[in-house]
């Protein structure tokens, strides 16, 4: 399971590939670390970015034997390090598979944990602590690098509703708002979708770009008519499925 924050309004608990597990709703006036503990579930592996990485909530997670993979920030000190054997492949990312204690004398972590340190697509060192003993490094590293496919889809989410400011900031103001904004693109794609058959391929423009029309009231001609066609279509279709009586 994924543990995601999405633009401090939601925290999501995914389970790859299906739908999600649960989903806790927030304005942001709370930490969500603390708030995102309450998606441990024995059942599925939590997978975690920085913002969850408490070192007392990694000792309670081997405690109770919930299994996760959480990035580690760059001032946490690995102390006492033991590296573990592993098979050497030239195409692996991975530079480092230790078991050790975290923190420093002042805050350090009861128990030995697993940490895997691998490098990104962009060569930044990432570090992760974890309980999962019996799978490789790099199936760990993959677990993690799973959850920036889902990084990148609510940030395209973000981009994609054009909901730069918030008009209130008590909780049913901002989902009301989130939720009109959903609609409202869901609303435009199946246009955008549905017009694009009717229009040339030299004609043919992206979806934000439409959309920006739209809003703009500048939609181009060829896509103005498209967009009419398909309306005027879906309306014919609704009223011989809703005949209305006199």
């Amino acid at each position: 399971m994924v543990n995601v924050q999405v633009s401090n309004c939601m925290l999501l608990g995914l389970r790859l590939p299906e739908q999600p597990v649960q989903v806790i709703e927030t304005i942001g006036t709370a930490h969500d670390g603390s708030i995102g503990e309450k998606l441990a579930d024995k059942n599925y592996i939590l997978v975690n970015d920085r913002a969850y990485g408490k070192i007392k909530r990694f000792d309670e997670y081997l405690r109770h034997k919930q299994y996760f993979v959480t990035r580690i920030k760059e001032n946490v000190t690995l102390v006492n390090p033991y590296f573990l054997k592993r098979e050497q492949l030239e195409t692996s990312p991975i530079t480092k598979d230790i078991t050790c204690y975290l923190g420093t004398p002042q805050c350090q972590s009861e128990l030995r944990h697993r940490v895997v340190v691998f490098n990104d697509s962009h060569g930044n060192e990432i570090r992760v602590v974890t309980n999962l003993m019996h799978l490789s490094a790099e199936q760990i590293a993959g677990m993690y690098k799973s959850r920036w496919g889902i990084e990148v889809f609510f940030r395209w989410i973000k981009q994609s509703l054009n909901v730069p400011v918030l008009f209130g900031t008590t909780k049913n103001a901002v989902f009301n708002q989130l939720f009109a904004a959903l609609m409202t693109y869901v609303v435009l794609r199946w246009l955008y979708d549905s017009s694009k058959t009717f229009v040339i391929s030299c004609k043919t423009i992206p979806i934000i770009r439409f959309t920006e029309q739209v809003q703009q009231n500048q939609l181009q001609l060829e896509w103005l008519r498209a967009s009419i066609q398909v309306l005027e279509k879906h309306s014919y279709l609704l009223n011989r499925k809703n005949p209305v009586s006199g």
